[in-house]
């Protein structure tokens, strides 16, 4: 079934709208949206410093060990908004594994489906921010003894949830939760490059949104159009490159068009595009339009990166809307 060129006519096919496009969250929890991810979750090491020379030393200003992982931190962003989050994911049985699950349960997010690998290791980020800038390096270690891809066991059942989160980390589980999620009309959200080993998980999301190394790395030459177009070439209804300070550029149907970053006092940028996509998949469970779910994503994003680490700063859905009555460019009048 191929998806219609618009994010608005994907979404008059499914279920009537869950809240208006002024609304915001119904109060009935049995009501709220329900995102289903399924990806990576890591244990994160964070810490601000100036640059050291090679050999040398350089004082750290401040650390943060905390939960993270593209799928996972996202999640963790649905819930803070108020929506009902479930993960599938592999983990070790080590320490790592333990404060993974922990941080997720905090948030309550459901990890019924996390698989946990005995002798296994989980994957873990060595996070370096610098101060002033919040700019940061990652360095990650994959996990060890996990499997190289994951089985779901529900693949012939339809996923119970409004939005599929995908990230390609396990892209044989990815693509057996989109498949059923396509056929029962629920929408996916892809957050991953779909470079050549995943470039048919790509046909198969309906909103597939990159960052903007990902799409330098794929097509250096190009400009923003040509790389949008490049994306919906691949038959997403939807395609967004998130570029940082310079905002966000997507597509939807024929039109280009940019959501400016909003201006916030950053301190780590650690996890932004994770709570982007997070934002975003909230906002498509309430089917709310495309230039409404962008500023809102935006929004969140920003609002995250005024803490150290990729989940602090999360905002709930009360603050986004606060901020975005204040600064934004759509009505959100309550």
């Amino acid at each position: 079934m191929d998806p219609p060129r618009t994010l608005a006519a994907y979404l008059a096919r499914l279920r009537g709208p869950r809240v208006s496009a002024e609304g915001v969250l119904v109060s009935n929890e049995s009501d709220a949206p329900r995102i289903l991810g399924v990806g990576i979750a890591c244990l994160d090491f964070v810490f601000v410093a100036d640059r050291a020379q090679s050999g040398g030393q350089s004082p750290a200003h401040d650390h943060v060990v905390e939960g993270g992982g593209l799928v996972a931190t996202a999640l963790v962003t649905a819930a803070r908004l108020g929506a009902r989050a479930e993960i599938v994911t592999w983990l070790g049985d080590d320490r790592a594994g333990r404060e993974v699950l922990d941080g997720l349960r905090g948030e309550e997010v459901d990890v019924t489906r996390a698989h946990i690998i005995a002798g296994a290791r989980t994957p873990v980020s060595f996070i370096h921010v610098e101060p002033g800038t919040g700019e940061r390096t990652i360095y990650h270690r994959r996990g060890v003894g996990l499997p190289a891809d994951g089985e779901v066991d529900f693949a012939d059942a339809p996923p119970a949830c409004d939005v599929v989160l995908v990230d390609g980390v396990w892209p044989r589980a990815s693509r057996a939760v989109a498949a059923v999620a396509r056929r029962e009309r629920v929408p996916v959200v892809g957050d991953f490059c779909p470079d050549e080993a995943r470039e048919d998980l790509a046909k198969m999301v309906d909103a597939l949104i990159v960052p903007r190394p990902c799409a330098q790395k794929l097509w250096p030459a190009r400009s923003w159009e040509q790389r949008l177009r490049a994306l919906t070439d691949l038959r997403p209804a939807f395609a967004a490159i998130t570029a940082g300070e310079q905002g966000c550029y997507y597509v939807d149907g024929a039109e280009i068009r940019h959501c400016p970053a909003f201006a916030v006092d950053v301190v780590d940028t650690t996890g932004a595009g994770d709570v982007f996509h997070g934002a975003f998949a909230f906002a498509l469970a309430n089917r709310w339009p495309a230039a409404r779910s962008v500023e809102f994503a935006s929004a969140a994003a920003a609002l995250s990166c005024r803490e150290l680490g990729g989940r602090k700063g999360i905002p709930t859905l009360e603050e986004t809307l606060g901020f975005l009555r204040a600064r934004g460019t759509e009505d959100w009048a309550s």
